[in-house]
């Protein structure tokens, strides 16, 4: 065989076997989701509990994080998720939920609109996927 043609044989022999080795490519992670259902008072507007449905690949570590706002006639009531929500994903929709206290330097949440700015997020390892809710909300009794 001329030395030309040997050459290409030589790596393809020398590739094959590795790609055999190596496999294919794991799957991309999908992007998780993110649905809010309902935005509750508690307590006199102490704060609120907010529900979700997430969906997130199996085995990854999910985190909720977030604030919601609400205008209280010249003041304004606010509160973040005091410690980030986190479970494992299933794979599944899964409902969730997380009591968001108001701030006490703030006034009380009431009935009515609010702004509600959440992020959920996927983390199959070291790279997080996420899921954002950027939305006018009801807060509702």
């Amino acid at each position: 065989m001329p030395r030309t043609r040997r050459l290409p044989a030589m790596i393809m022999a020398l590739v094959l076997p590795l790609l055999v080795l190596v496999g294919a490519a794991p799957a991309a992670a999908a992007a998780p989701t993110l649905k809010v259902t309902s935005v509750t008072l508690v307590a006199k507007g102490a704060g609120v509990r907010l529900d979700v449905v997430v969906t997130c690949d199996e085995g990854s570590s999910g985190e909720l994080r977030g604030t919601i706002t609400q205008a209280a006639g010249n003041r304004i009531a606010n509160g973040s998720v005091p410690q980030y929500r986190i479970w494992t994903c299933t794979g599944q929709s899964q409902p969730l939920s997380t009591l968001i206290p108001a701030d006490v330097a703030g006034a009380p949440f009431h009935t009515g609109e609010a702004l509600l700015l959440m992020v959920a997020y996927a983390c199959p390892g070291a790279n997080c996927e996420e899921a954002r809710a950027e939305q006018v909300v009801r807060i509702v009794r």
